[in-house]
């Protein structure tokens, strides 16, 4: 019993972190895996040091990071673009037809590569569709990020949660997953969630207009200034980075305008000549203290719109932080973001809230969005960079269309290879990955930073939780507590309450630490039933890869979350009814396609 309660009092501070965000989720957890570990090494029997780390070697944590490396080959060659661009121009005659195929063509996509990447490859286009038709963003690109999320439950490898499900179910004796097992009922999800985010969402979701341009849109205009270095400036002859101008004054120097001659580059190295004039960035307070103090005359205050702030070789562009990106938990000064890209981060757009003053303090989190001006080349650069999510389609470096038939032909024998049980997933996913190289589609140090190691190390983190309920007995008993309430209800029931549970749970927790959580509770209430614990595994894996709710229940909901202008309402407002919807679906068919007795 002492060994029960030790697990129950890990997965209650394991929760109470996830759902505060105290700590970063991959960080939460390592401490999981340790604290079990370390438990395990004083009490013989909890768990052993090799089940603690066996979250590493899983066959999950591998496939999983192998999808992500055939889907890195598919974007890299600009096979994913090229068939949402063909698709799109299917429904180009109106916008009700264009709205439906942009849906179809981001689910059938998410059905079969990563959801992640293929919201990042049709969100520009949505926003280009948006500005074509003069619709708001707002009505696109949350129904984007939903088509997506349902569009990863139709197939085995539709998202980390089914693959994940899958390898836990074959461990626990129940049997992996078909390629297809799951298509019966993600076919009805995916067509009765696109009526419903055709027909209702878009009534759902307010009509919040798009600025006109980027400026407007962060409104910083205002904070753009042009000042003059007088003859007696303490600034002559003396270089930004000597007289520390951006740490005194939280003022960052965007351009240095000498005569006819324009200065982007290495401005923090160019020393100051009299007459210069500066385009600088900050609060008009910090402005006025800076010319003040180092004898500048404030030349203008006027609102500066895109067109003053882009040239032919400069460029202003949305990025989105990626959910693995290195940035996440730092700050912009930290890491000298300037400096390691080349370009200005002008604002962060975080939660709905744009920030405009000492952004360079703002510790960043996956799914923010940076406003950024600089040298089209170093944007193009950016957009190459996985840490980041390009708002604006810019021509990318490291595209290879002429690799794309072979990416596409790669992708798609490694699936058949799967579907037609001729290799494991696991087998066929790494061979997919290795033609990718050796094929010229991927080179090596892309496909290692095309991996989310975000995922893989929440995933073996959060293994062993699931192995230590099982070796201590945890699962069993609070099975029996959840079979006091259900057992005489039916099947439907419990497939209601396990649909349910993991629901919650992910919207909670993340949607594969709720999954890893469950699958040992259904399989302990299967074997005491004396039920097939198969549609239980299936509940819990459409709940946990379905969860719409909030912005943070799924990264592509965080990555649409500034871009399309929301509130956390909005994804409350359209969610709840959504899952409300599944989840009755779910509790009627899962019985039928998969008998529990």
């Amino acid at each position: 019993m002492v060994d029960i309660l030790i697990v129950c009092a890990v997965v209650a501070v394991a929760m109470y972190l996830f759902a505060t965000e105290k700590l970063r989720v991959d960080l939460v957890a390592l401490l999981i895996m340790t604290t079990l570990m370390l438990i395990g090494v004083f009490r013989p029997g909890f768990l052993s040091v090799q089940q603690a780390i066996a979250g590493f070697s899983n066959k999950a944590t591998i496939t999983i990071a192998a999808m992500f490396i055939l889907t890195a080959g598919l974007v890299k060659t600009g096979s994913i673009s090229m068939f949402s661009r063909r698709l799109i121009g299917l429904g180009a005659s109106s916008e009700r037809r264009l709205f439906v195929v942009l849906l179809v063509s981001a689910g059938i996509a998410s059905a079969f590569i990563n959801n992640t990447a293929a919201v990042a490859v049709f969100i520009p286009i949505a926003l280009s569709v948006s500005k074509q038709f003069k619709i708001s963003p707002t009505r696109l690109l949350l129904p984007l990020s939903f088509i997506s999320i349902v569009g990863g439950t139709c197939t085995l490898i539709g998202t980390s949660t089914n693959i994940l499900v899958s390898s836990m179910s074959a461990d626990a004796g129940v049997g992996e997953f078909k390629m297809f097992e799951m298509t019966k009922l993600g076919a009805v999800f995916f067509g009765v969630g696109l009526v419903y985010l055709i027909v209702f969402a878009r009534r759902i979701l307010p009509d919040r207009a798009a600025a006109a341009d980027l400026t407007s849109k962060y409104k910083v205009g205002e904070f753009f200034t042009m000042v003059v270095v007088d003859k007696k400036s303490s600034l002559v002859l003396r270089t930004p980075a000597e007289s520390r101008i951006n740490q005194r004054y939280d003022v960052t120097i965007l351009e240095i305008i000498r005569g006819d001659e324009r200065l982007w580059t290495g401005i923090r190295n160019i020393k100051l000549q009299e007459n210069d004039e500066l385009l600088v960035r900050g609060s008009i307070h910090d402005i006025l203290e800076m010319g003040s103090v180092e004898g500048l005359t404030i030349r203008s205050q006027l609102k500066y719109a895109d067109t003053e702030l882009t040239r032919d070789d400069v460029m202003l562009a949305e990025a989105i932080i990626a959910p693995s990106a290195p940035l996440i938990g730092r700050s912009l000064k930290e890491t000298d973001f300037r400096h390691q890209h080349g370009v200005f981060a002008l604002a962060i757009r975080k939660h709905g809230e744009t920030i405009r003053e000492r952004i360079g303090n703002v510790r960043l989190a996956a799914g923010d969005t940076l406003l950024i001006q600089g040298r089209r080349d170093f944007v193009e650069k950016l957009g190459d960079d996985p840490s980041f999510l390009m708002l604006q389609e810019v021509e990318l470096e490291q595209v290879r269309t002429q690799k794309g038939p072979i990416a596409l032909a790669i992708v798609a024998l490694a699936i058949g290879l799967a579907a037609f049980e001729v290799l494991p997933i696991l087998v066929s996913a790494i061979v997919g990955c290795l033609a990718m190289i050796l094929t010229g589609c991927l080179k090596p140090q892309e496909a290692y930073e095309s991996i989310d190691w975000f995922v893989i190390f929440l995933l073996a983190g959060v293994i062993p939780l699931g192995l230590a309920m099982e070796n201590t007995g945890t699962a069993a008993f609070i099975a029996t507590g959840i079979l006091q309430v259900t057992e005489n209800l039916g099947d439907t029931a419990i497939i209601a309450v396990f649909y349910l549970l993991s629901t919650v749970f992910a919207s909670i927790m993340s949607h594969n630490a709720a999954a890893i959580l469950l699958v040992p509770i259904g399989v302990a209430s299967a074997q005491k039933l004396g039920l097939d614990p198969f549609p239980i595994l299936m509940a819990i894996t459409f709940a946990a890869s379905s969860a719409m709710s909030t912005p943070f229940g799924y990264h592509t909901n965080l990555m649409v979350y500034g871009p399309g202008n929301y509130r956390f309402s909005d994804f409350l407002k359209v969610g709840i009814p959504l899952n409300v919807i599944f989840w009755v679906l779910s509790s009627l068919l899962i019985p039928v396609f998969w008998p529990l007795r």
